[in-house]
């Protein structure tokens, strides 16, 4: 009896303990964030003039809001319900895990760190990949946007070839455009995603009539290294480098978008240059997310050379952000 009030007691100060430690990390981290993050347990929002990112450190590290002045533009965070919202990043070629994506890199908790003016989330090592994924979030000063920059770790005992892959989810609404590359549209297993081509762009306009009974895909080359997504008057225009056709995984596409057959969503998604990791070794790729409201002289319509000007001077960084005053942090921090 003796010996097990004993143990009872080691037990209990071991929770306190762990329980003293965890607070005292949450401390160290909310002491020492940027100046543009405010952290609500385990979420973390950028404010950066009219916009708001939140991002859940116990999802991953995902990005699972982007309000610009108030506007939701992608499938909020539910995670009660489904895995499906949000902006996440996976590794390419998806023949490597097949589906669904990898739990402890695309849903579990990451480890939370400040690095400089970044705020970092670090997954744990998947022990049949070896990959380890670092998302790393913080604000470019020149072009006044946000910067994501995403790193994949080789952890494993063989050489890998790799790519990054953002994957953005959007509300089944809106219209998409990118300048169009030196490959045609693939829709490998799916039916096809209608798209325009105006001059030397894509365009594509959410049309739930068109959806039929399965799920739609598009994936072809881009170029410039931008994509960009309109909904009720606000600009999303996600900036990488642009990457040659010999440097794309085989079988996928630089700019890939989907629809599910279900009309709750579609995506914008993004891969990265084909990288070749040795065992110990990883790369980094930055994506800049630059987000504003259309001015009213603008059109944003399908075929709109002006609203691709205006996209094309953004990510050059000749257009300066509305003075328009943004929403208040506190209601942008519910869920």
């Amino acid at each position: 009896m003796k010996l097990f009030c004993q143990l009872f007691v080691v037990l209990v100060l071991c929770g306190l303990l762990s329980t003293c430690d965890k607070k005292s990390k949450e401390i160290v981290v909310a002491s020492s964030l940027p100046t543009f993050v405010t952290q609500n347990g385990n979420d973390f929002m950028i404010s950066h003039d009219q916009t708001r990112l939140i991002i859940h450190a116990d999802v991953a590290g995902r990005i699972g809001s982007l309000k610009i002045n108030g506007q939701e533009m992608l499938i909020p965070a539910n995670p009660n319900k489904s895995t499906v919202w949000g902006s996440v990043f996976w590794s390419s070629p998806q023949g490597e895990w097949a589906w669904p994506p990898i739990k402890v890199l695309d849903s579990d908790p990451y480890k939370i760190s400040v690095v400089e003016d970044r705020i970092v989330f670090t997954s744990k090592i998947d022990p049949v990949t070896g990959y380890q994924f670092v998302k790393s979030y913080g604000l470019n000063t020149e072009k006044k946007c946000l910067s994501v920059i995403y790193s994949i770790y080789n952890h494993s005992a063989t050489p890998k070839s790799v790519a990054g892959w953002e994957v953005t989810r959007l509300p089944p609404t809106g219209l998409v455009f990118f300048p169009q590359g030196n490959t045609e549209s693939a829709s490998g297993i799916f039916y096809p995603i209608n798209v325009e081509h105006i001059g030397k762009v894509s365009w594509v306009s959410y049309d739930p009539k068109k959806i039929r009974e399965y799920d739609h895909k598009l994936m072809t080359d881009g170029k410039e290294g931008w994509l960009a997504y309109v909904n009720n008057g606000q600009l999303l225009v996600k900036e990488f480098t642009d990457v040659p056709l010999e440097l794309m995984v085989p079988g996928e596409g630089e700019i890939e978008l989907f629809a599910n057959a279900e009309k709750t969503f579609w995506e914008i998604d993004q891969q990265s240059i084909m990288s070749k990791l040795a065992p110990g070794e990883h790369f980094d790729w930055e994506v800049l997310w630059h987000t504003r409201t259309i001015p009213v002289e603008i059109s944003a319509e399908e075929g709109s050379q002006a609203l691709v000007d205006f996209v094309r001077n953004l990510v050059k960084g000749k257009n300066q952000i509305s003075q328009e005053k943004p929403n208040k942090p506190s209601e942008l921090m519910t869920r």
